[in-house]
């Protein structure tokens, strides 16, 4: 069986992470953690489940177990299933950040070494994901080894349903909207910087801002998330700055980038202690809480917190 195969987790269990997640943002704009069994099942895979968290001190880029409580889960579930073979699985949450290891979570995952192999799993309110398989011994023989790999996700039917009665309606009630002439800047990368299109949008003012900031949004988070994790330089990170802030300039938007100053390892600082929304400066402060209101929906406000 190859490694991608071998992981899985209900649906439930996954929206059960993604609800922790979801709350620790909008109670506190934190990151939160907790543990998981990884039970082997007949097939020879490995089953996810028995989401937890525990007792923990938490910030906006940090969390941290308590360690008797993390000796009580263990103990707990190991005599549940009474099987030598089972895993715990570390998990946390980078909330509107992207799903990468940073340095603090490679150390968690040191710390967790064993006879055989350990599992760690990050989460974003996006539903992305990384899950590690790090083998420290195979054999009897020390191998330090980490894989990203998959974590199957198992739905017993898909979520979406689509009938030709669906179809049919479309069809018969919704229009095709007619385009206006409005000035948006669609972010399409181009070399070092941005194309500025002439797109053609219907709506006011209000839903131009909000349209762009959503998208500018996800850019300079990306962007920010690539300032943390090391691949992308701090000079290229100005530059792209300069141009989106000259983008936002011409298309008279009452929003740009703020400009972080001091040398590589405070920008970086600033950045990884940064909430995406904080990376920008507005004129106008309706506009902004509009324009965050939509960016919001658009990315997470379908998430339900209730179990």
């Amino acid at each position: 069986m190859k490694i991608e195969e071998m992981f899985f987790t209900s649906e439930d269990d996954w929206y059960r992470l993604q609800a922790w997640a979801t709350i620790a943002y909008t109670e506190d704009k934190n990151e939160i953690s907790g543990l998981m069994t990884a039970v082997p099942q007949e097939d020879g895979r490995y089953k996810l489940s028995d989401v937890e968290i525990l007792k923990q001190e938490n910030s906006g880029t940090n969390t941290e177990l308590d360690g008797d409580c993390v000796t009580e889960y263990t103990m707990r579930h190991g005599m549940r299933y009474n099987n030598p073979n089972m895993k715990f699985v570390w998990w946390h949450s980078h909330h509107t950040m992207g799903a990468f290891w940073s340095g603090t979570d490679i150390k968690e995952i040191n710390a967790w070494e064993n006879s055989s192999f350990s599992l760690a799993l990050v989460i974003n309110l996006k539903e992305e994901y990384k899950f590690r398989v790090s083998i420290w011994n195979a054999a009897g023989l020390p191998i330090e080894k980490h894989y990203d790999t998959t974590l199957t996700i198992e739905r017993e039917v898909p979520k979406i349903h689509i009938t030709d009665a669906m179809k049919k309606s479309y069809k018969a009630l919704c229009e095709n909207e007619q385009v206006h002439n409005h000035n948006t800047i669609n972010w399409h990368r181009n070399g070092m910087g941005y194309q500025r299109n002439q797109q053609m949008l219907f709506g006011e003012r209000e839903l131009i801002v909000e349209n762009n900031y959503t998208n500018a949004l996800e850019e300079a988070e990306e962007m920010q998330d690539s300032v943390v994790d090391g691949s992308m330089k701090i000079k290229d990170y100005k530059q792209k700055v300069k141009v989106l802030n000259k983008a936002c300039t011409k298309a008279k938007l009452p929003f740009k980038l703020k400009i972080f100053e001091g040398n590589k390892m405070q920008i970086t600082n600033q950045l990884m202690h940064a909430m995406p929304s904080d990376l920008f400066e507005w004129s106008d402060e309706t506009e902004r809480e509009k324009a965050e209101t939509q960016a919001w929906n658009a990315s997470f406000g379908g998430y339900n917190v209730g179990y």
